[in-house]
């Protein structure tokens, strides 16, 4: 009888906190939200993030105010995703890599990215392998053949130590043992200055920032990152994968919530999140732009995304020595 009436108790309990959990949907939100974005204020993500974010605080009739806390390649901004509480009116968009590179570029972290909350998959951007125009090189076997007969030689730009286009480099290395100079800039707005400049021989960009200067003929593109899909914005430019080489650790973006969020709160962001990215209206004029394929899903999806990318984000960080303090 005992046990009996202790598990009458827990039932009631169980059903008490699932009629709280429904409530606490049906009236969220009920006060303004804030997105934190772990990237400078202009940079693609944050851009990305205001467009998202304007029809929601629209719908819900609540600022949705955008936070930007760039600094240390992310870090700082998730440090204060991870403490901003279990609530809901605090939600974050890094890029993929701030959570599937660092947490095994860095020696220590002040949060453990691994209990953030998935909640949606937004976006993948579109990269190129670009060289210079003035190169006798048209696809990658070619870039490696001439890099491989000027070994040192041949400068492959990034936008710093850890950067895709650095860990694109270190990937091909390995893999084929030809030795690029590594130039590092301060940021993608530089290194994209210096290709145009004729600065640097190669290097990886989104191709939306590349096509004027392919269109121009200043740059050459030799292969897109779009993992065994052809390439939605650069025309017939063959694949890195149909060219023998597998890697597909272009950048992407995503939203995740704070340690504890309910999920009921998690499936309302993920429901409009998804109706908003289907707005052809409001997301078309974006996506030619930047190179961008916007995606969606569950964040069951997203999870298993995650897991697999961080695979590959331990592998590269290994393969380039990455132990920041």
């Amino acid at each position: 009888m005992h046990c009996f009436k202790l598990l009458s108790v827990l039932l009631s309990l169980i059903a008490g906190w699932a009629n709280v959990s429904v409530a606490l949907a049906q009236s969220y939100p009920a006060k303004p939200l804030r997105l934190i974005v772990p990237l400078p204020a202009g940079s693609l993500t944050d851009r990305i993030g205001r467009i998202l974010v304007q029809p929601l605080s629209q719908a819900w009739g609540l600022p949705i105010v955008v936070d930007n806390r760039g600094g240390a390649n992310g870090n700082l901004g998730m440090d204060v995703c991870a403490r901003a509480g279990s609530d809901g009116y605090t939600i974050c968009m890094p890029d993929g890599n701030i959570m599937t590179l660092n947490p095994f570029a860095y020696v220590k972290l002040t949060y453990d990215p691994l209990e953030f909350v998935p909640i949606v998959h937004i976006a993948d951007l579109e990269q190129g392998i670009v060289v210079q125009s003035t190169m006798p090189v048209k696809n990658m076997k070619e870039l490696i053949e001439y890099a491989r007969a000027r070994p040192g030689q041949v400068t492959w730009g990034s936008a710093g130590n850890g950067s895709t286009m650095h860990l694109y480099m270190e990937w091909l290395h390995a893999k084929t043992g030809v030795r690029f100079n590594h130039i590092p800039y301060k940021g993608p707005a530089e290194l994209n200055q210096a290709m145009v400049a004729g600065q640097v021989d190669a290097s990886n960009l989104t191709t939306g920032t590349t096509a004027p200067f392919v269109k121009q003929g200043k740059l050459r593109l030799i292969a897109v990152v779009t993992g065994e899909q052809r390439s939605v914005f650069a025309g017939d430019t063959p694949s890195f994968a149909s060219q023998g080489f597998e890697l597909d650790f272009r950048n992407w973006l995503l939203f995740v919530a704070p340690k504890g969020v309910n999920n009921d709160i998690v499936r309302k962001w993920n429901l409009e999140i998804n109706k908003v990215i289907k707005d052809s209206a409001l997301i078309g004029k974006v996506t030619a732009a930047e190179s961008i394929t916007f995606t969606g899903g569950t964040p069951e999806e997203l999870a298993a995304i995650l897991e697999k990318k961080r695979k590959v984000g331990a592998e590269l960080a290994k393969l380039a020595n990455l132990k920041y303090e």
